[in-house]
């Protein structure tokens, strides 16, 4: 969770009293998948590049 807090998407607090476990799994995930499929497309822009 220290994830999610860091990346300024909830705070301390609302971890605690505002999200039920499931939802902030929910939350981490999908903040994960994100991050994947970024890291993907800058993978393609580097193949892209290197392929010229």
């Amino acid at each position: 969770m220290y994830s999610l807090i860091k990346a300024g998407l909830a705070s301390k607090t609302e971890l605690e009293t505002v999200y039920t476990l499931d939802e902030a799994l929910k939350l981490y995930a999908l903040y994960r998948m994100d991050q994947d499929i970024e890291r993907c497309r800058l993978d393609e822009i580097k193949e892209g590049r290197d392929s010229r």
